[in-house]
């Protein structure tokens, strides 16, 4: 649904457990073998990381390189490669996210960088008859910001993922903005099923 050139920023932000990381390994293996990836991670251990990697058909040693890193990332990526941040977190410096990710773009010559962000919860809220809803927000913590340089932004949480902005669609007569589909988790949490 959508064409990606180089110097390109990828947003994919998720609710806590809302499948960011999955999504991420995913998209590792689905590109693995085509392209050179650099897998920065800050969310877990390596013993984890490689437990999460066991579903999927990735070979050992990986061919691509991980690396433990949890800010200043335009320090260090390769402008030439795939990027993979899980994730780019500045904890209560929210406001600095966009300038982060500004410094990435700048960095970046022929590669892309896909980043993954944290959203806040969803709100709950109830009606004036009493029924609860669930709202659940689309662009990850630092609002607006995180968007500005995504060519495409992906909004995950309550096992369901919209496509919130598509900027260069493959077919430009259709509009893929705010596309939304649903989906559920194999056993292992990684593999995606019942994508509708």
């Amino acid at each position: 649904c959508c064409s990606i050139y180089p110097k390109s920023i990828i947003i994919v932000a998720g609710s806590k457990n809302a499948g960011k990381t999955g999504y991420l390994y995913n998209f590792i293996e689905m590109n693995m073998e085509e392209f050179c990836i650099d897998l920065y991670n800050s969310e877990t251990g390596k013993e984890q990381m490689l437990e999460r990697f066991m579903p999927l058909n990735i070979p050992s040693p990986a061919p691509f390189n991980c690396y433990e890193r949890y800010d200043n990332f335009a320090d260090v990526i390769n402008p030439e490669h795939i990027s993979v941040i899980d994730y780019l977190d500045l904890n209560s410096e929210v406001y600095l996210v966009g300038a982060e990710i500004d410094a990435i773009f700048r960095k970046l010559t022929t590669g892309v960088a896909v980043i993954g962000l944290q959203k806040p919860p969803p709100s709950v809220i109830f009606t004036k008859t009493g029924q609860k809803k669930v709202i659940e927000r689309d662009l990850a913590y630092g609002g607006g910001f995180t968007a500005k340089r995504a060519i495409l932004y992906i909004s995950m949480g309550s096992n369901k993922l919209k496509l919130v902005y598509v900027k260069t669609p493959k077919n430009p007569k259709v509009n893929f903005n705010n596309a939304t589909w649903s989906f559920g988790w194999d056993d292992d949490g990684i593999r995606f099923r019942d994508i509708q």
